[in-house]
């Protein structure tokens, strides 16, 4: 979700979004992306060790169980950016899955999950594109009132019958506090997360180093969504057979006046990856509202994706027109929602279209076939 601070910011950003819309069209179906380089692991390489999840057995009750510690006394924090919480994970899965080496992957901001039922039956009917095997979510829901108090990411897992890791982004607060009384409707959180048709390992989540506090103390005037906490990637390998593929699922920040802050969250993560030496896939909504002046032809400049693109990745989508790429709509039209990869190929990659999927969600997904997994 696009987060302007200034009038002359969104005034910029219009004026050059207008520029670069002026060749726009209909949507698309998709085509090739090309095939990532590197260090992707394909070869004789070994593999690294695995280490799988602790699944929770139990059913975490998301209406009152806070993953965050700071939420039991979240304006006592002592740090109100930096916040210290677990990740939720749990499987679904009843049997191995078929081992193959072509993955669909895919990437998708789902507000919170407004529509998670909606969105699941478009993303099972395999009608816009095939069935995913990993799903890279952002702007997922835990125990919010505004999603009827639902875990969204296990919901995900549940209706798919796959794994799912949950990080949390964001305790959000209530704006009123301190004004009409006590926290009502309760704290809940919001963060990231991946839903794997494999077992997921070897996990991390990664509070960004640069971030940008949202927080609001209690009775200030007018706040903007306060909130504790700040963005996060999570990192996990989900194991394919005897091979693993890393995946990270990224929600850079969303604030337009903080580019250096979100081009530092991108190189973060680049750089994490550098010494993985099995494929890699990272995706999700990079809010690069500048990334559509590289699409026409030029050479990439945007910092989020320069920075992957630079240690080998290519962006799954790089093949396909301009004007069927846009996945957010709001003040204009452009292009946040991303797949890189790096030693696998892609051989088929698009999005669904604002008729099909319009309503589900403030952003399209997009989706990417990825061939290689198993290596040679």
């Amino acid at each position: 979700m696009l987060r302007i601070t200034s009038q002359a910011a969104f005034l910029a950003l219009a004026a050059s979004l207008a520029v670069a819309c002026s060749d726009g069209g209909s949507a698309g179906t998709g085509g090739g992306g090309g095939v990532g380089g590197g260090t992707g692991g394909r070869g004789g390489s070994p593999e690294p060790q695995f280490e799988e999840f602790a699944w929770r057995t139990d059913i975490p009750d998301a209406r009152t169980e806070r993953l965050c510690a700071e939420a039991a006394a979240p304006d006592e924090a002592p740090d109100t950016t930096f916040i210290d919480c677990e990740i939720e994970g749990a499987t679904f899965s009843s049997e191995d899955p078929a081992t193959k080496d072509e993955l669909v992957v895919l990437a998708y901001n789902i507000l919170r999950g407004f529509e998670v039922d909606a969105q699941l039956d478009m993303i099972t009917s395999g009608v816009d594109f095939p069935v995913p095997d990993v799903l890279l979510l952002s702007e997922v829901d835990r125990g919010c009132q505004r999603t009827e108090f639902r875990n969204i990411a296990r919901d995900y897992a549940e209706r798919l019958g796959y794994y799912y890791l949950y990080a949390t982004e964001f305790v959000e607060l209530p704006a009123d506090r301190g004004l009409t009384g006590p926290y009502d409707p309760p704290l809940c959180e919001h963060g990231n997360a991946i839903v794997s048709r494999y077992p997921l390992g070897n996990v991390r989540q990664i509070r960004h180093a640069e971030n940008q506090s949202w927080y609001t103390p209690p009775g200030a005037p007018d706040p903007d969504e306060p909130r504790l906490g700040g963005r996060i990637a999570i990192a996990a390998d989900a194991k394919v057979g005897s091979k693993l593929v890393r995946f990270y699922v990224l929600h850079l920040e969303s604030t337009l006046s903080v580019q250096e802050i979100r081009d530092a969250q991108a190189e973060e993560i680049a750089a994490d990856s550098e010494g993985v030496t099995h494929p890699v896939i990272a995706g999700g909504d990079l809010n690069t509202f500048f990334y559509f002046g590289d699409l026409d032809g030029g050479p990439i400049t945007e910092p989020a994706v320069k920075s992957f693109v630079d240690r080998g990745y290519v962006d799954a989508h790089q093949d396909i027109p301009l004007d069927e790429r846009y996945t957010a709509f709001d003040p204009l039209d452009m292009v946040l929602d991303i797949i890189l990869a790096r030693g696998v190929e892609v051989t088929n990659a698009g999005r669904c279209s604002p008729e099909r999927c319009g309503s589900l969600s403030d952003h399209l997904p997009v989706f990417a076939e990825v061939r290689g997994v198993l290596g040679q």
